[in-house]
């Protein structure tokens, strides 16, 4: 887990809010060989881990979530919860075999089917997120009282949230790898209005890097705390 690494200076205040966290080859590529694993160091690592126990909640995308083999939370460490809306999971990933079982976000008119139920049986949670915008989504997790809302990815989510004002803070890791090709980008649009939607205006809060040319970037959405 590196926890021996201190990367409270990465992390910043300690205030409420919406954080996405993402990490990028020199070329703008989310993933090297279809994942992130190549990418990062012991420190990424451990700022991944920083966030998740200041969140109260992890929110991650299904695709990305079957992509990389997430496991459920560890003890001490914000919830994950994934927007699915065909709730097409396997109950025999490490998601639901290991660790706490997930939070499953999605539509209300999902709610209570048996496609619910088959996730419910394994112990995880499945909320209802009214229309399934991410508005909506961040909505149903504030009702439950989870102000401290970490985002993973992976594009499609970014974009909604990014589409939507709703970040607070940007950790963006810039991995010492160049590629020829940008394989899978940061963000992807689902849909012509998140296209369209204006860009936002950030400032930079702090920069840090490691011997081994890993950069460590902490952006501030202008006017939050």
């Amino acid at each position: 887990m590196h926890t021996d690494i201190d990367v409270s200076a990465h992390l910043g205040p300690d205030t409420p809010g919406i954080r996405l966290i993402e990490v990028s080859t020199l070329s703008g590529s989310a993933t090297i060989d279809g994942t992130s694993d190549a990418m990062g160091n012991a420190t990424d690592a451990a700022l991944f881990q920083g966030l998740r126990k200041w969140g109260d909640v992890v929110v991650v995308g299904a695709g990305t979530v079957k992509a990389e083999d997430y496991e459920g939370s560890s003890p001490g460490a914000a919830r994950i919860a994934v927007m699915s809306y065909s709730l097409d999971l396997n109950v025999e990933s490490k998601l639901f075999q290991v660790g706490t079982p997930p939070l499953i976000l999605t539509p209300d008119e999902n709610v209570g089917t048996a496609a619910a139920q088959r996730l419910e049986s394994t112990g995880a949670t499945v909320l209802g997120t009214g229309d399934g915008s991410i508005q909506s989504v961040v909505a149903a997790l504030h009702a439950q009282g989870w102000t401290r809302i970490v985002c993973e990815g992976g594009p499609g989510v970014y974009s909604a949230f990014i589409a939507a004002g709703l970040v607070d803070k940007l950790y963006l890791t810039l991995d010492p790898h160049l590629t020829s090709s940008v394989a899978q980008p940061l963000v992807y649009a689902r849909d012509e209005e998140t296209a369209q939607a204006p860009a936002l205006s950030l400032e930079l809060e702090n920069v840090a890097a490691d011997a081994d040319g890993t950069v460590f970037l902490r952006y501030a959405h202008r006017g939050c705390p």
